[in-house]
């Protein structure tokens, strides 16, 4: 691959997106902090690798990279710490076409509209706090009804109830009061059954406006490419003895103390009856942690531990794209984390910085990012 005249063609690219669409459909099926725009991804993919090549996200998230890697038919690999993350980017990326989801989503919305089956809440969930009680009745239905569910018809199932969790919340205000475990001061009540059909017809209109996009193009698209989500930590799960070779890293790592995503997602967590704790303790930068003498060096220490893996099951010669935030509030990083990558044999070939729209923000303070391209 002639990297330097394929890094060339992204000098056109105006790295803002101001008037472009910020999101693809997959990106609004279930909240999450943080989120990079699709066309991010999606440009680096085409421009850094061919089709039928393999890009690894080590920071997964919710799958933003993974859903354009298929859809420019590339194979995927992608790790991610946080389980509701994986089950979303799951969800997003199944090797079907959009008439195969619907079916799927089809059989489970007239399978739960028969069911009267209804779970317990589990003991992990502060269901009193979080839910009135008519809204807790109906999710305990839909539990249950999720719990005689198989195969891809219970990933999607799953799925949009998570994705509901939030909007049907007692919490009105900014999310950060659920992922700080703050008593809500509303009775916010929604139609859970209503939006759960919903968030499950979300997944079909997504997965339409992929399949559009693959049999629009000019070139005739393939079988739908393999996308291999690992649940763990980047710094061990990386293994050249269990991951193919890649031939272009994409990826977004954590900005340093500004968000918890582990508890951003406490109320998908507590109804899947995980433990926070256990995983906030391996987050790399989380907001939490901030405060800590050693923060700053932590944080980099896990990022070089993550991009040496990297290193080793990256073909030599091919690109590692990283998308980098940090904000004013918190320590410089920029420099210390491209010092980091450079102890890991790799050099920077491209540095562009973006502005970031007002509506992907978590704070004033965030203000642009920059893309760091290595190799």
């Amino acid at each position: 691959m002639d990297l330097r005249a394929r890094l060339k063609h992204l000098d056109e690219v105006d790295w803002d997106f101001a008037s472009s669409r910020s999101q693809s459909a997959f990106s609004s099926l279930h909240w999450h902090p943080c989120r990079y725009p699709s066309q991010i991804p999606s440009v680096l993919i085409g421009a850094l690798s061919d089709p039928g090549e393999r890009v690894l996200d080590p920071f997964l998230g919710s799958g933003t990279t993974a859903v354009e890697a298929q859809r420019l038919d590339r194979l995927c690999t992608g790790v991610e710490l946080n389980p509701v993350a994986v089950l979303m980017a799951r969800a997003k990326t199944l090797g079907h076409d959009a008439r195969y989801v619907r079916k799927s989503v089809e059989r489970t919305i007239i399978g739960y509209r028969q069911s009267a089956a209804r779970d317990d809440v589990p003991s992990s969930v502060q269901g009193n706090k979080w839910y009135t009680a008519r809204t807790l009745t109906s999710l305990r239905r839909i539990r249950g009804y999720l719990s005689t569910l198989k195969g891809d018809g219970k990933l999607l199932a799953e799925a949009a109830f998570s994705a509901i969790l939030l909007p049907t919340c007692r919490e009105t205000r900014h999310w950060g009061y659920v992922c700080d475990n703050t008593a809500p001061k509303t009775n916010n009540e929604r139609d859970v059954f209503e939006l759960f059909e919903a968030a499950l017809n979300d997944f079909v209109k997504a997965y339409e406006e992929r399949d559009y996009f693959r049999n629009s193009s000019s070139r005739k698209p393939g079988a739908l490419k393999d996308v291999e989500i690992i649940q763990g930590d980047s710094a061990v799960a990386i293994d050249p003895k269990k991951i193919s070779p890649v031939q272009l890293i994409v990826t977004s790592p954590p900005y340093f103390g500004v968000a918890d995503y582990i508890k951003a997602q406490r109320l998908s967590l507590e109804w899947m009856e995980t433990d926070i704790e256990p995983l906030r303790q391996r987050e790399i930068g989380a907001r939490s942690k901030r405060h800590r003498l050693v923060a700053a060096e932590q944080y980099l220490s896990d990022c070089k531990q993550v991009f040496a893996r990297c290193r080793d099951v990256l073909e030599d010669g091919r690109a590692c794209a990283v998308v980098f935030g940090e904000s004013t509030d918190r320590a410089p990083m920029r420099e210390n984390f491209e010092k980091v990558l450079k102890s890991c044999n790799f050099k920077l070939h491209y540095k562009r910085s973006r502005r970031i729209s007002s509506g992907r923000r978590l704070a004033p303070s965030l203000q642009e990012e920059h893309l760091l391209i290595f190799a």
